[in-house]
C-alpha cells in the first residue's frame, strides 16, 4: 500500500499538490462542549469571571484556523478567503455546540482548518469557564461538510448553523458548460453520481445515453457529471437552458431513496410538464420490471429547451429514452416554433 505522507524510505513528507487544480473549497467542522446547567446560565448572562465566553472563543477559533499549518506538521499553508465560528447554546443537555467554517481557492482542502478552528474554540470555552467548573467535557469533534476538490461534496444530514449554499460553493459540473452558438441541436447528458464524481466509479450510463441520442443527428452531444446535489443540478440545468442546449437529459435521482430528489429539484424550474412523455416512459419501464412503479421519471420544458429526467439504472435509462426517442425530433421542432400542422391524415 502506498502512503502519500511517507517517502520511499518510510520517512514522513509533505504531499506535493502542485499538479492539482485550484478550486473553490469549503469545510465545516463541529465540536461540543458539555457544561453544567449552572455554568450555562452564567455563560448566557455573560457573568463568568473572565467575561464574554463566546466572543473570545469565536476570535480564538478564527485565529487558530488561520494558523493551522503551524500546528499540523504535514498541513499545507493556505490563504483562507473566509473563516468563521458560530455557536448554539443548548439547555438540554446543557452544552455549547460549535461550528467552524473555512474556505479557500487553492489546490488542497481546508478540513484541518475547520477542525482546528472548532477545537480551539472549544478549548477556549473551557479556559473561560474553568474558574467555576473543572469537569467540562469536550467531545464529538468531526467534519460535517466538505466541498470542492476531486472528491466533491461531503455533508452530514443534520442541520447546520451555517447556511450551506453561502458557506459551501456548489460542486462544479465536469466539464463546465459552454454557450452553444452553433447551428443544429445541442444535447446535454447529465449523470448524477456521488461515486462517479469522486472518481470511484466509471460513468457508463451517460455515454450510452449520448450514443442513443446520435439518432437525432445532433450538432453536439456532451456528457456532464455531478454529485447528487440538488442545488448543483438546478444550477446546471438552468445554465444549460440559458446557454442554448436544446435537449437536456439527466440520469439518476428519480427513485424513492432520501437522496432521490431530481423531480423535486427540477419541477419548480419547468415552464411546462410533458405528461405524455412521462406516461410513455412509465409504461416502458413496466414492460421490463414491476419495480418501475417506484420510478418518477420527468419531462418538461424550460423556454425552448426540453428536459428529460431518467432513472439512474443504466438499463432503465436506456429503455426509457429509447421509448420516447422516435417522437423527440417532432417535439423539439414544435417547441422551437414549428407551426406546421402535426395532425394525422
Amino acid at each position: 500500500m502506498d502512503f502519500s505522507h511517507l517517502d520511499a524510505s518510510g520517512a514522513p513528507r509533505m504531499v506535493d499538490v502542485s499538479a492539482k487544480t485550484e478550486s473553490r473549497r469549503t469545510a465545516i467542522a463541529r465540536s461540543v462542549v458539555h457544561i453544567s446547567a449552572s455554568t450555562l446560565e452564567l455563560l448566557k448572562a455573560k457573568a463568568l469571571p473572565k467575561g464574554d465566553v463566546l466572543t473570545v472563543a469565536q476570535i480564538a477559533g478564527i485565529m487558530a484556523a488561520k494558523r493551522t499549518s503551524e500546528f499540523i506538521p504535514m498541513c499545507h499553508p493556505l490563504a483562507l478567503t473566509h473563516t468563521d465560528v458560530r455557536f448554539l447554546v443548548r439547555d438540554e443537555p446543557p452544552s455549547v455546540l460549535i461550528e467552524a467554517s473555512a474556505s479557500t481557492s487553492d489546490r488542497t482542502g481546508v478540513e484541518m482548518e475547520a477542525i482546528i478552528g472548532a477545537q480551539i474554540a472549544a478549548a477556549t470555552i473551557y479556559d473561560m469557564v474553568k474558574a467555576v467548573q473543572k469537569d467540562v467535557v469536550i467531545g464529538d469533534t468531526r467534519l460535517i461538510l466538505k466541498s470542492g476538490g476531486k472528491s466533491g461534496l461531503f455533508k452530514v444530514e443534520e442541520p447546520l448553523l451555517f447556511t450551506v449554499d453561502a458557506a459551501a460553493p456548489l460542486p462544479q459540473p465536469r466539464p463546465l458548460p459552454e454557450r452553444w452558438e452553433g447551428e443544429g441541436l445541442a444535447c446535454a447528458v447529465v449523470t448524477l453520481s456521488d461515486k462517479g464524481y469522486a472518481g470511484e466509479r466509471e460513468d457508463k450510463s451517460g455515454p450510452n445515453l449520448a450514443a442513443l441520442l446520435e439518432a437525432l443527428s445532433p450538432a453536439n452531444v456532451q456528457n456532464f457529471l455531478l454529485p447528487d446535489d440538488p442545488a448543483a443540478l438546478r444550477a446546471l440545468v438552468k445554465k444549460l437552458a440559458a446557454f442554448g442546449w436544446g435537449l437536456i437529459v439527466t440520469t439518476g435521482g428519480t427513485g424513492l431513496s432520501p437522496r432521490d430528489t431530481t423531480p423535486e429539484t427540477l419541477i419548480p424550474e419547468l415552464d411546462r410538464r410533458l405528461p405524455g412523455f412521462e406516461q410513455v416512459m412509465f409504461a416502458e419501464g413496466l414492460k421490463h420490471t414491476p419495480h418501475a412503479v417506484l420510478s418518477r421519471c420527468l419531462a418538461g420544458t424550460i423556454g425552448t429547451s426540453m428536459v428529460i429526467a431518467l432513472p439512474g439504472s443504466r438499463k432503465a435509462a436506456e429503455e426509457n429514452l429509447s421509448a420516447i426517442l422516435p417522437v423527440l425530433p417532432h417535439a423539439l421542432e414544435k417547441l422551437n416554433g414549428d407551426m406546421r400542422d402535426c395532425g394525422r391524415t
